[in-house]
Order: structure tokens, then sequence, then C-alpha cells
């Protein structure tokens, strides 16, 4: 049996399901391998498909009618919490359950943790195995510290970064059907408003365009015409939303939203840490800064030293004319 169990809501999209496959890949060989838990009302047959091509080496498909139209991290826990003991992989003591990487898969991890009496590990930088334990890196004072955490019994749970899977495995791995029939709890009742806001989410953004410190309130509606014009959506850093420029909402950084866009334009920030771990190291960051020395021209593929009083006119000129 695999030594390494991923854990997929299939509510949480394609997004979380490549993410997760990604750190499973990366933690495959010292694991001897690793096997895939698709959980929701349905499982598509893409999904299975592609957990196939990233390497699984066993399937498992696990239905919950009462899981239908919801991405509730509750009703999650409760259902997976019901699976897991019926794997085989698990109980024969699995060191480690991998589960999407942001903040719903970090509840997910706690939930399970104290359901299953395992380890809540939630969001980490790093794990590797250390003969029997589990040796786990986690961020500390906003990005500047790392700790180490040791997990010598388990279940641990945790999530991980790791980019984006390769899906070129060529076995067929073994597929398993588990329909769950247990009492799920109570979803919780959500209240949506209409919020205003004109341009999608961060949360699967293809491009954002980002402001920082250096930009004020006609810095952001230019930013916010530029996101439009170019079928992207708008961020922003932690002064920016500090100084009322950018909704909460829309807060890239450590202590916001990860994004990992294919670009990712940023518009006066200087390139802090915190707000670096807020992108994906697979995105491509453009930047435009007045400061020469700003850092966050030490991990740009493309730097333009200028005020954006004077590029982002220019640039929306020219795809007015395009």
């Amino acid at each position: 049996m695999s030594a390494l169990l991923a854990v997929i809501p299939q509510a949480w999209g394609d997004e979380a399901l490549d993410a997760t496959l990604a750190a499973a890949q990366g933690l495959a060989d010292e694991h001897g391998g690793f096997s895939v838990l698709l959980l929701g009302a349905e499982v598509p047959v893409e999904a299975r498909q592609r957990a196939a091509q990233a390497g699984a080496r066993q399937v498992w498909k696990v239905t919950h009618a009462g899981l239908a139209g919801s991405d509730d991290p509750l009703l999650m826990a409760a259902a997976a919490a019901e699976a897991l003991p019926a794997l085989p992989a698990f109980a024969a003591g699995v060191p480690l359950v991998l589960l999407p990487p942001g903040p719903l898969g970090e509840e997910l991890a706690a939930r399970l943790a104290a359901s299953l009496r395992g380890r809540a590990l939630g969001r980490c930088l790093a794990l590797r195995r250390d003969g029997t334990a589990l040796v786990a890196e986690r961020a500390a004072w906003g990005g500047r510290m790392r700790v180490s955490l040791r997990v010598t019994t388990g279940p641990a749970f945790a999530c991980l970064r790791a980019g984006r899977p390769s899906l070129t495995a060529q076995g067929e791995p073994a597929l398993h059907s588990l329909e769950l029939r247990g009492t799920l709890p109570t979803a919780l009742h959500l209240d949506i408003r209409d919020s205003a806001q004109r341009l999608p989410p961060l949360d699967g953004a293809r491009l954002v365009v980002s402001g920082g410190r250096g930009v004020n309130e006609h810095g952001f509606a230019l930013l916010e015409e530029l996101a439009v014009a170019l079928g992207g959506t708008l961020g922003g850093s932690l002064p920016a939303v500090d100084a009322g420029m950018v909704p909460v909402m829309r807060q890239v950084g450590v202590s916001g939203k990860f994004v990992s866009p294919q670009v990712y334009l940023a518009v006066g920030i200087s390139g802090t840490p915190q707000h670096l771990a807020g992108i994906s190291t697979d995105s491509q960051i453009l930047a435009i800064n007045k400061d020469a020395s700003a850092d966050i021209f030490k991990v740009a593929s493309l730097g333009v030293v200028a005020a954006w009083e004077e590029v982002l006119p220019a640039l929306l000129a020219e795809l007015q004319q395009a």
C-alpha cells in the first residue's frame, strides 16, 4: 500500500485537484508512491483520469449524496472522516495525508486531524521523511523565519504548494469506489450579497494586475481599467489594502490570498517576502516601479524602472489602439 494519501474534494475545482496532485508527485519517491481519494456527490471520469496521469497507484472514488451543491469544509471533513478508516491504505498506517493548499484545505486538515486523532500541520513550505519521522517546515513571523516540526506518530494532515502536476504517467492505477451513507452535519447558511465588484475573484485568475504602496486612488482606477482590458483581475498588497485603495478580498500575500496566475503585473510594489509568499513560483512577474533598487526586480522576469503615472496611461492608450 502507498504511504502517502491525497484527499481532494471535487467541489473545490480543478485548481485544487492539480495543486494537490503536484504536491503528491513531489513527495511520491520518498513515500513509495501515492494514492488519491476523490470526494464529492459525484466524481467525474476526467478527475480520475487526471489522477491516473499524475501517477497515482490507487484512485478511490468516494461519494456521498449529502455533498451535492456544497463546498463546505465541515461537510467534507465529516465525509472524509467516515471514508478514511475504511481505506486499507489508511488503516495500514498512512503517515501523511495531503489536502488542497489554501484556507479551505487548511481547515479540512485541522478538522480531520481532530476527528482521526492525527497531527494538523496546516500550510507547509516543505515536507520530508527523516527515517520513520516526518519533518515539516512552516513559515513564521510573516515569512521572516521558518519553524521545523517533527512528527513521529501519524497520521499528519498537511497542505503543500508545488506548482502544477506532470500528467505523463502511462500506467493504470487500481480504481475503487466507496459510497458513504452516514449522516452529515447541517451546512452553515451563507447570506450571499452582491459585492459590486465588476472584476472576477483572484482565485484561478490567469492574469493579475496588482498595486502597492506607491499607487494612489487614481492609479488603482487605471489598474482596474488595465485588468479589464487584458481580461485579468485586480489585486493589491497589504499597504494598499490598509490605505483603502483595494478591498481586503483582493489582498495578495502571506496574510491574504495565494495566487498562481500565468502573469502577475506588480505596479508600485516593493517586493517584500510577505507579499511574494502569496505569488506562485510558476507565475511570471512583470514589475513597474520607480525605485531601481526595489526587491521586486530580483524576482521579476521583466522590469520597468519608471513612475506608474507615465507607464499606465501609455500602456492603456496602446491597448485601445490595438
